[in-house]
Formats: C-alpha cells, structure tokens, sequence
C-alpha cells in the first residue's frame, strides 16, 4: 500500500495545480450567517499531518516574493461535539514516513514529508477512523486529502461539484489524485451545494469558499471557551499572503476574491479568529493533540 501511494504522488507530480484560468461558478444556493454564540461544548484536537518546503512561494503570489523559500505546516484537526466527530482535512499521507528526505514534487518546487504518522497521533488519544462520524475536506489535493482513504467509513461531507471532478477523467488537471481518496467512492456522502451547518446548531458549519478549487471549503468552529474560529483550508497559504489577498497562479480569480471578501466579512463581524492551515509560525503556536481545545 506505501509503494502504491508514493507511485501514485510521483505520478501524479507533473499535472498537479493546473487551476490556472479556469472558471468555476461558487454556489450560492445555500449561506449560512453564521453567529458566535458558544453555547454547544466542543473539543477540538491539532494534529501534525505534515511539511512542506516550498522553494519558491511567488507561485502563491506572482506579485511578490520571487525566490523566497517557505517551511508550510501541514495539520489536521478533529471536532468532538455532543452529537457526533468531525475530522477536518487528511495532511500528506502517513506513508511518507518512509521517505527520510522527503519526496520532491511539481518538478522540485515542494518538498513532502511526514515525521510523525496520523494514525499514531489518533492511536494517542485511543480514536480509531472508524470511530469518526463525519469527514470533510477543505478540498482534494494531496495535502489535505491524502490519508483520506482511512475514514471510508465516516460521512463525507462534500461539494457536489468537487466530487463530480474528482471521480471523472479531468481529476488530474485539478491536482486532485484519484488514489488518495478512492475508498470515498462508496462511502456515506453529503453531497453539498453551499454552506453547511453539520449538527444543526451553528457550532461546526461548513463553509464554501471556492477558489482554489471548484468545491474548496473552509470551516467554522464556535468554541465556547476559545472563541469562534475560522479554520481556512487553502484560502489562503500563510499570513503575508492573507495580507497581500495574493492570489496563487492555480486559483480562479473571480472566486478566490468572491471567498475573500465573504470570510472577511464574517472575521469583521463575529471576531472570529482565522487559523490559516499552512502558515507555520500560527501552527507553531497552536497546541497539538493530545492536547485541545475548548
């Protein structure tokens, strides 16, 4: 299974990130105004599922920063709510714990790798993936998406429209690798087509911010202790980048500025805070499961 995955990201390294000019329309069929209330209870556990060396970040932000190389976190995250688990994004696969000098990808520009396993981080705090009720995925590339196969048995909670790309003959010029995700096909799906609001009460909502994908998501987490939090997925990539709304080459424009302008409105409004998934410096000041968060 390891060979497989790692034939599958070597395969896969050459088409990925082909976003470039494409056009993709963000639904506005379902928007949830969400509100910080903090009345639900919930837990929520970071996990280390990753690094990335990124060798050139101009690629994040063609206006600025030409040569300048980036270490990027690469984290996962689980809500635990009164009625249920959510496992939010699957980090860089655990079999890369084999690669002791990482694995070089999209022709040298990244390197991945992974010093301490997903599975041994759940094992840690007795959770197995089947014990998981939900599964949602900021989006399908292989960062967030590529231990995704361990949570078959969870409720996948998806953009219809990043679905339907990712099981048809154009995953690849998406960047998306069928591979990490293909025991999803079967699984248990929620089929989205908008924001979502996973328990019902406003605690966890899903939120579409499309852009960097045709189905990215971001995701809203109102802890009561901790505050509200907007967890972004790949809206944006580190802090600088979420100042500058540098716009990576792969994105649709119209729709990365679209979810810009909607997440910022709802930071303004609500004081959310944003955790931005790759920024290491926040990463590095988030404590880290078995530790939480309340």
């Amino acid at each position: 299974m390891k060979n497989q995955v790692l034939q599958g990201l070597a395969g896969a390294a050459l088409s990925v990130f082909m976003l470039s000019g494409t056009s993709f329309a963000a639904s506005e069929a379902n928007r949830i105004n969400v509100q910080a209330t903090g009345n639900v209870p919930l837990q929520l556990n970071v996990f280390e599922c990753g690094r990335v060396l990124a060798r050139d970040i101009s690629i994040f932000n063609p206006a600025a920063d030409k040569g300048v190389s980036m270490k990027m976190a690469v984290p996962c995250y689980l809500i635990t709510h009164p009625k249920g688990t959510v496992f939010w994004d699957g980090g860089l696969p655990d079999a890369l714990i084999d690669k002791k000098d990482g694995l070089e990808y999209y022709e040298g520009a990244f390197n991945f790798s992974v010093k301490k396993t997903l599975i041994s981080q759940l094992e840690e705090i007795n959770i197995k993936p089947s014990d998981i009720d939900f599964l949602a995925l900021s989006h399908l590339h292989v960062d967030h998406a590529g231990n995704a196969n361990y949570f078959s048995e969870s409720t996948w909670l998806v953009q219809d429209n990043e679905r339907t790309i990712a099981f048809s003959k154009d995953a690849g010029n998406y960047g998306f690798i069928p591979h990490d995700y293909a025991q999803l096909k079967n699984s248990k799906t929620v089929k989205l087509n908008g924001d979502h609001d996973v328990f019902g009460d406003g605690s966890v909502v899903i939120l579409s911010t499309a852009g960097h994908s045709p189905g990215h998501q971001s995701l809203w987490v109102d802890l009561p202790k901790t505050g509200p939090v907007i967890i972004s997925g790949d809206l944006y990539h580190f802090q600088k980048n979420r100042e500058n709304y540098g716009i990576p080459i792969w994105n649709s424009k119209k729709e990365s500025i679209h979810s810009f302008a909607r997440v910022d409105n709802i930071l303004d409004r609500t004081k959310a805070a944003l955790w931005i998934q790759h920024d290491m410096p926040l990463f590095k000041s988030l404590k880290k499961s078995p530790a939480f968060y309340e």
